[in-house]
C-alpha cells in the first residue's frame, strides 16, 4: 500500500494555502472599502439616523463601481448570518433528537473496546444507516442502533476508526469553516472547487486511518459495498457523515491500493472567471480607496 499515507498531498496543502490567502484578501479589499466609505458619513447621536446617512452614502454617493464592491460586501453579510441562524437551528433540532432517541444501553457495548481513547460517543435507537462525526468544540461519534446490528464486529470497528479520524482531526468544525467561506465567496466558484477537493481527501485519509488501525482494506470495503448496494444515506450539514459525493474515490482507492489517485483541483473555467473576478475587485479597490 505505497501511496496510503495520511498526509494530504501538496498539491492540496497548497490549494488550501491559496484558498486562505484568497479569503484574506477579499475580506481587506471588502473591508477596506466598507470603512473607506463610512469615514464620508458624518458622525450622528442617533443610531438609527447613523445608519440611514450609511445606506444613503452607500448606494447614492459613490461610482457605480464602488456600488458593485457594495453588493458584493451585501451578499457575503447576509450568507455569513443566513449559515449562522441555519446552523443554530440545526443545532437545536440535533441536540432534542439525540435527547428523545438516544440509547444508554446499546452505547456500552460498543464504547467498550475504545475506552483508552476517550471518545464522546452518541448512539441512537433509530433504524437508520446513521455514522457520522458532529459537533465543532467537542466532536462526538454518532452511530444508530441498526449500524450496530447491521454490520459485524470487525466491520463496526472500521467504521468507528473512520469517523475517529474525523473526530481527531475536527473535521466538523473545518467543513463548517470551509463551507462558510464557499457560500461567502459564491463570486468566485473555485473557492467551492478547492473546497470540495479537500471534502473529497478527508474520506480518503479517514478510510487509510481505518485501513491502518484494521490491518486490512477487506472490513472498511465491505461495509462501501454493502452501502452502495442497499443504503440511501443523505449528508448532514452538521457533521461529516461516513458516506458521500467522495464514495467513487474511496473505492478507487480500496480497489487498487498501491495506485496513486488523481484528484482534479478545480475546473479552468471556473478558475480564470474566478480570477477575473479577483482581478476587477482589485482595479475598482485601487481606483476608488487607494
Amino acid at each position: 500500500m505505497k501511496y496510503l499515507t495520511l498526509r494530504l498531498p501538496r498539491q492540496t496543502k497548497l490549494a488550501l494555502i491559496a484558498l486562505g490567502i484568497t479569503g484574506i484578501l477579499v475580506i481587506v479589499l471588502l473591508g477596506y472599502n466598507v470603512l473607506h466609505q463610512i469615514q464620508d458619513v458624518p458622525i450622528k447621536p442617533n443610531l438609527l439616523k447613523m445608519i440611514s446617512a450609511i445606506v444613503t452614502d452607500t448606494f447614492t454617493n459613490h461610482i457605480v463601481w464602488e456600488l458593485v464592491l457594495n453588493a458584493l460586501v451585501m451578499f457575503s453579510v447576509t450568507v455569513f448570518g443566513k449559515n449562522i441562524i441555519q446552523q443554530v437551528k440545526l443545532y437545536r433540532k440535533w441536540n432534542w433528537y439525540a435527547n428523545a432517541y438516544s440509547d444508554l444501553a446499546i452505547l456500552d457495548s460498543v464504547v467498550g473496546k475504545f475506552k483508552h481513547e476517550k471518545i464522546r460517543f452518541v448512539v441512537l435507537n433509530e433504524p437508520k444507516m446513521i455514522a457520522m462525526t458532529i459537533g465543532f468544540l467537542k466532536p462526538k461519534i454518532v452511530l444508530s442502533s441498526y449500524v450496530i446490528e447491521r454490520f459485524d464486529e470487525n466491520e463496526l470497528e472500521a467504521i468507528i476508526y473512520h469517523e475517529l479520524y474525523h473526530y481527531k482531526s475536527r473535521h466538523p468544525l473545518q467543513l463548517f469553516i470551509l463551507n462558510i467561506v464557499a457560500d461567502c465567496l459564491a463570486f468566485l466558484p473555485v473557492v467551492k472547487e478547492l473546497v470540495q477537493h479537500y471534502k473529497v481527501w478527508m474520506e480518503l485519509l479517514a478510510d487509510r486511518y481505518s485501513i491502518k488501525h484494521m490491518g486490512s482494506e477487506l472490513p472498511i470495503s465491505h461495509v462501501l459495498i454493502a452501502l452502495l448496494k442497499n443504503e440511501q444515506l443523505k449528508n448532514q450539514a452538521f457533521g461529516v457523515h461516513f458516506a458521500n459525493e467522495a464514495i467513487n474515490y474511496r473505492l478507487m482507492q480500496l480497489i487498487e491500493p498501491n495506485k496513486k489517485i488523481s484528484i482534479p483541483l478545480f475546473n479552468w473555467r471556473k478558475m480564470t472567471s474566478s480570477l477575473i473576478m479577483l482581478q476587477v475587485m482589485l482595479l475598482i479597490f485601487i481606483y476608488s480607496c487607494v
